[in-house]
């Protein structure tokens, strides 16, 4: 058989492409961990922080960070997706779930500090989701952690936010209410009903301001 010159000529360009492709993975996985070593010490610290605050919760998904401490009551279910930012910088988030409640939170979402997310039967976050700092959504009137004495019964009802809702600052989400994907809901609103996917809503009630 003739081995030639012109027959290895595809062998050796095919073996040179291989060994660019190997380079420039190797490149972009030291990009990475460059990036991440120049963040130094927040990118640990929320790592490990979320392994250690988040433990109590049934699941957290890959890559979800904690800046400082939140508050965590579980005696339900906490589900908590990809990605997720948790800020309790200035003050804590608090995620509390009684015995019968779910709070299911999506990928990519962000929780400012202050705000807090309370379940007696089920709150769903969908994915990429922002909610400002100082928020309250619960589906019951009494959230937060602990039940005070002599509570009074009143039945929880399921709140829903859909994917990529915008919650501003000091947002109250209250029982039974749903909240569209895409809607953005202003400053100092106070939630109680159904808003419309990607409306522009506000007031006390909060009322469409702008329909998509």
């Amino acid at each position: 058989m003739d081995v030639g010159p012109c027959n290895l000529r595809p062998a050796r360009a095919g073996g040179l492409q291989a060994v660019r492709g190997r380079w420039l993975t190797f490149r972009q996985s030291v990009s990475r961990w460059g990036t991440r070593l120049k963040g130094g010490p927040s990118w640990l610290r929320s790592s490990l922080g979320a392994r250690l605050w988040l433990s109590a919760c049934n699941q957290v998904g890959a890559n979800t960070r904690t800046f400082w401490r939140p508050n965590i009551e579980n005696r339900g279910r906490i589900i908590i997706g990809a990605n997720v930012r948790l800020n309790s910088h200035w003050a804590p988030i608090e995620l509390v779930s009684g015995p019968d409640g779910v709070i299911d939170i999506g990928d990519r979402v962000y929780i400012n500090y202050g705000s807090i997310i309370s379940a007696q039967l089920r709150v769903r976050i969908g994915s990429n989701v922002m909610i400002g700092n100082y928020c309250i959504v619960a589906d019951t009137e009494i959230p937060g952690i602990g039940d005070p004495p002599g509570k009074p019964s009143i039945a929880p009802r399921q709140i829903e936010i859909g994917d990529g809702a915008w919650l501003a600052a000091r947002v109250t989400v209250l029982p039974g209410s749903r909240i569209g994907a895409g809607a953005v809901i202003a400053a100092g609103s106070i939630v109680a009903g159904d808003i419309a996917p990607g409306d522009l809503a506000g007031g006390i009630p909060a009322r469409t301001l702008r329909a998509r």
